[in-house]
């Protein structure tokens, strides 16, 4: 006879099955629904059997899906309507709201939300950021007053508010971003620093706003161990690299005590290098390696 706990364990595996098979014919569904041709067939086939108008709701909601798929594929902004539940929210709690998707390397890695409220100034509507998702770190802020100006010597710079360009450079500067993290990684692959660190570990917490604590460490006395054996070998190797909140500077730090410290452009390159040795000399040849794309840094310091 089985157990309580058998039986919950047997419930709950045949629970997730149903979910799977439920998703799996939801898939299946949209691949068959988007068929080219087939809508017609089908429309023909619902007219005999007089079930019009459930036919036509499943392909028009499958066509609405379908273009908000296409939206987000190839544009990535796209513009929504929301409300507000606060009762003291501007405009009656009515928002216009953007979602912009970033993708990387075929997969879309995030999504952020812009939320505008819209207000009144004089005869025009403007556009005023509500609440938003995007990091700090990006200047959202800079890109509002720039092509949203509602006030002040914003709007005497430029009186004209331009959303899709606002959109456009929000966007422009967020997969920037997520490319220099993602160089940043490759970078700490390339040296081989990924393998102390899990799997489940965010990799923007994992490199970027770094903080150490140079009077508390536990591995102290391992790393003197290890540098005074590659001091008597003659040999250094890459310790740690990091980077500041926008990937826009990053420090290379040799267990010889050697430093580099790097500052990256919006679009993943390295335009400045300042390195040093232990003494504290700087190495111009070591300098000029550094510049060029952030991709392939570490071959090129250590070559």
């Amino acid at each position: 006879m089985e157990t309580i706990e058998q039986l919950d364990e047997d419930i709950s595996e045949l629970h997730t099955r149903i979910a799977t098979l439920q998703a799996h014919r939801a898939n299946l569904s949209s691949i068959l629904l988007s068929q080219p041709h087939l809508a017609a067939r089908l429309q023909r086939g619902a007219e005999r059997d007089n079930s019009t108008e459930n036919t036509q709701r499943v392909f028009t909601a499958q066509s609405k899906r379908n273009l908000e798929n296409i939206y987000r594929a190839c544009a990535g902004v796209t513009a929504y309507k929301v409300r507000d539940p606060d009762p003291h929210a501007p405009n009656n709690g009515n928002i216009l709201g953007i979602s912009i998707d970033v993708s990387l390397g075929g997969r879309f890695v995030e999504t952020y939300h812009v939320l505008l409220s819209v207000g009144a100034k004089g005869e025009k509507k403007v556009l005023r950021v509500h609440k938003h998702t995007i990091p700090p770190c990006i200047p959202l802020l800079q890109l509002a007053n720039k092509w949203l100006p509602v006030s002040g010597k914003d709007k005497e710079m430029n009186s004209e508010q331009d959303l899709v360009r606002f959109g456009r450079l929000l966007r422009k500067e967020l997969v920037g971003w997520h490319m220099r993290v993602n160089a940043v990684e490759g970078l700490r692959e390339e040296a081989g620093l990924t393998k102390a660190r899990g799997k489940s570990e965010d990799v923007g917490s994992a490199l970027i706003g770094k903080v150490l604590n140079a009077f508390v460490s536990d591995d102290d006395a391992s790393s003197d161990v290890e540098e005074d054996e590659e001091e008597e070998h003659g040999t250094s190797r890459i310790r740690d690299i990091e980077a500041d909140a926008g990937a826009r500077q990053i420090t290379i730090t040799w267990s010889d005590k050697q430093t580099a410290v790097m500052s990256i452009s919006k679009d993943g390159r390295v335009e400045k290098a300042v390195c040093r040795a232990r003494d504290g000399s700087r190495d111009v040849i070591l300098a000029r390696k550094a510049i060029g794309p952030v991709a392939g840094l570490v071959r090129r310091l250590i070559a």
